[in-house]
């Protein structure tokens, strides 16, 4: 079957506006994202419904992909089909999971389930409702630079707040054996003044009640990648995929800074962006001194972007210590040393530390 050609009105899961699942009463259906060089969400159409007045996020199992030209080479019909629902039940497992361990800083999970819809040949609808959010962070945040001092002050606290709430959730994450693996600007989600994150569908969970189909590897956008996962250079160690998670979260606060992810500013400073020096043949041993470099490089010029004087540093030093491209050295400071019994890849300092400064640009509002 050519899914380009327009099918939909054979699949249930296609046309449920105006229609009642299980309670959920669905109003509209959210335009298909852009996921070129993206990860997740491929095989979902995605609808806004109400329950007692309120508006949710429902994602649903979109069954054409299964069909045709988007099975991947190398897989038949049955057997992505078989890969679309395995992953797409381990969100809803780990969704659940999630809620029951009152992980806050993500995206609300409330429901999940199966309906028919009568009057369509394939009438099968799998579906998971969230909470509904007002956007990822490119819509709601404001990462232009053109702004008088006060504006940019607003701005920036803004920000550093935004990025204790994913740092607070990226530690509540690890503290009940979840690595994201994909943790970017898209995935970023605003609900009213809290920053959330959103899309499981590519986490690693390690806890023994849950099963994860993915291989204990690096599983997110690779244009987001730290250099050793990018190298295939980790370890199936838990501790190694939260390092990759710390990467990602260093990366953001760039992308919240300067508009671009820490890659960005570290390819423009090695002698070939990060993915080509991988796919040319060099190893990551090779490539130390050439990442080491351009770290350094990169850091200034986040660093000269940062807006305000009397964060520069400490926001710099927090990016420096997170997104270091030798994963041995990543963490903070005080994680590193020796004598300290904290894992490398904990988060609480770091969160700590994006609260004070948020709170410092708080006190110089109050002054303006």
């Amino acid at each position: 079957m050519n899914v380009n050609m327009n099918y939909d009105n054979l699949f249930a899961a296609c046309n449920l506006v105006g229609k009642e699942i299980n309670g959920w009463f669905v109003k509209k259906m959210l335009p298909k994202p852009n996921k070129i060089g993206g990860t997740g969400g491929t095989f979902s159409i995605c609808y806004i419904v109400e329950r007692e007045g309120k508006e949710y996020f429902m994602k649903v199992l979109d069954l054409r992909i299964c069909m045709g030209d988007l099975v991947p080479f190398g897989l038949t019909n049955s057997e992505y089909m078989e890969q679309c629902l395995r992953e797409f039940n381990y969100e809803k497992v780990l969704s659940a999971y999630c809620k029951n361990n009152h992980i806050k800083n993500i995206i609300q999970y409330y429901d999940d389930g199966d309906a028919i819809v009568d009057g369509f040949p394939f009438n099968n609808v799998s579906y998971i409702v969230y909470e509904k959010a007002e956007g990822d962070i490119r819509k709601t945040l404001d990462l232009s630079k053109k702004a008088i001092f006060s504006e940019k002050l607003k701005n920036i606290s803004q920000k550093l707040k935004s990025l204790h709430d994913i740092a607070v959730g990226m530690q509540q994450l690890h503290q009940k054996d979840i690595s994201h693996q994909d943790i970017k600007p898209s995935n970023i989600l605003s609900i009213k003044d809290k920053s959330k994150i959103g899309d499981l569908g590519r986490s690693l969970c390690f806890a023994s009640d849950i099963k994860c189909p993915y291989p204990l590897e690096f599983n997110g956008d690779w244009n987001y990648a730290p250099p050793e996962a990018a190298f295939g250079n980790t370890t199936r160690d838990k501790k190694d995929l939260y390092q990759i998670d710390n990467y990602m979260l260093g990366s953001l606060i760039v992308y919240y800074i300067c508009g671009v992810s820490f890659n960005v500013l570290l390819n423009n400073h090695l002698p070939m962006p990060l993915l080509k020096m991988c796919e040319s043949g060099r190893t990551y041993e090779d490539s130390k001194a050439d990442l080491i470099h351009a770290f350094h490089l990169a850091l200034n010029d986040f660093e000269k972007e940062i807006p305000l004087d009397n964060i520069k540093s400490e926001l710099t030093a927090i990016v420096e210590y997170l997104c270091n491209p030798i994963a041995e050295k990543r963490g903070h400071p005080k994680n590193i040393n020796v004598s300290t019994r904290t894992s490398n890849y904990d988060l609480i300092r770091t969160y700590s530390e994006l609260d004070k400064l948020y709170r410092k640009t708080q006190i110089e509002l109050m002054k303006k």
